[in-house]
């Protein structure tokens, strides 16, 4: 009951001084409501990126080339090289690379394998000139991407080895240039040669990293010739299941290291992955950085923090002669102590309570102008609940016992 009390009795100091309670209030509302809208908006980057990541396959593997970055690991610090003409990087991936993978008695654990050249070209459309990309592959990579046909075919696999000019158009791409008539048949000017349309794909989800629906697909004996480059940009190969992975890693980095005459790995020229690597990699720094936010958020809190202390040293000060009656009439100083401290931890709770809000807020408010979803979850909730609280109790501390030592006599006399 005496807690009670002493409850009720801190409840109606504040309602005393609403303004000053109000603007206490508000520092941790913003401390709180900055930390939780940062990391929800951390956390959504997190979970976005992860979802598009893992929308490449968990058996899917890249090979690209690299010196220096080693083949069993990813580095994040280090964008994969492209090449495939018009002055991009030499790769060290070679058809001699991709037939030896390709072997399936040799390597029965790859499912699929695509060799990728990459390039570009201006085609024109309905809007004026535009620029796809032009991807040269191997007759396994639709397989490899889950992609669908809606007009025509794949290109064959004797068709991607004998320098065909035949060409599957992405959905959209198709669209733009032909109006949505049926392209099939067609012929499509690509670089300097003559590409036939064979097949349109239907539309298919974009993973954030490439478009399938504005790209241009061609056999890469043909990319060869029509973008000058005698070398792969990456090797993607699918793993027969994802509890080989990491036994198909170390596979064809023997197999790739032996066609390089490569005996050290730190000396390999390639690097291997797999979307558990890239995952992996990319989960650590967006950690890193919502860890960074909610630090720079939590500086508001340490901010509110002292203003509480400065507002219950001031009302210390005020209640001067209130705390000698009280003590003098028989109130204990841990009663005293208490009381002072129930009125900070109120103001910090309740300051919590309302930045929970406007951390929630923060997220729906800015959910419309970005790429992904903001996600609060009850962790964050509760480690603002239990900060607050914790803010509350640390900067009440100093001034509650210097109210509960006050002398009762000379806190009487106090003008």
């Amino acid at each position: 009951m005496r807690i009670w009390a002493i409850f009720i009795q801190s409840l109606k100091a504040l309602f005393v001084n609403k303004a000053r309670s109000l603007l206490t209030i508000l520092g941790i509302v913003i401390g709180i409501g900055s930390v939780i809208g940062l990391v929800s908006l951390g956390t959504g980057v997190k979970a976005s990126i992860s979802d598009r990541i893992l929308a490449l396959g968990a058996t899917n593997l890249t090979i690209i080339p690299g010196a220096g970055i080693g083949p069993h690991a990813f580095n994040p610090n280090q964008a994969p090289p492209s090449g495939g003409g018009f002055g991009m990087s030499v790769s060290t991936l070679s058809e001699k690379d991709l037939k030896s993978l390709a072997d399936r008695k040799k390597h029965p654990l790859i499912q699929y394998i695509s060799g990728q050249i990459t390039g570009s070209t201006v085609l024109e459309t309905a809007g004026g000139n535009r620029r796809y990309p032009v991807l040269g592959t191997s007759h396994e990579y639709f397989a490899i991407e889950n992609l669908a046909l809606k007009q025509g075919r794949f290109f064959q696999a004797d068709e991607a080895e004998e320098d065909s000019r035949v060409v599957v158009l992405g959905r959209q791409m198709a669209d733009e240039i032909f109006q949505g008539k049926n392209p099939v048949g067609k012929k499509l000017k690509l670089g300097t040669s003559d590409y036939t349309i064979i097949g349109v794909l239907r539309q298919a989800d974009e993973t954030g990293i490439t478009n399938p629906n504005l790209q241009a697909y061609i056999p890469y004996t043909a990319a060869a010739e029509t973008f000058k480059s005698s070398n792969f940009n990456s090797i993607y190969v699918k793993a027969t299941s994802e509890d080989v992975v990491n036994d198909l890693k170390q596979d064809i980095t023997r197999t790739i290291m032996a066609n390089h005459n490569i005996t050290d790995e730190s000396l390999a020229d390639f690097s291997v992955f797999s979307s558990a690597d890239l995952l992996s990699a990319v989960s650590s720094i967006t950690t890193m950085l919502t860890s960074l936010l909610a630090g720079i958020a939590a500086i508001s809190l340490l901010v509110g923090g002292i203003g509480i202390m400065n507002i219950m040293l001031v009302s210390v000060t005020e209640r001067t002669r209130e705390i000698g009656l009280r003590k003098a009439v028989g109130a204990r100083t841990i009663d005293i102590l208490n009381q002072f401290l129930i009125e900070a931890i109120l103001l910090t709770v309740t300051g919590g309570l309302f930045g929970i809000g406007l951390g929630i807020m923060i997220g729906r408010v800015s959910e419309p102008y970005l790429g992904f979803t903001p996600i609060v979850t009850g962790g964050s909730i509760a480690l603002a609940v239990g900060v607050s609280g914790a803010v509350g109790l640390l900067f009440g501390v100093y001034p509650a016992v210097k109210a509960s030592r006050l002398n009762p006599i000379d806190a009487l006399r106090y003008e």
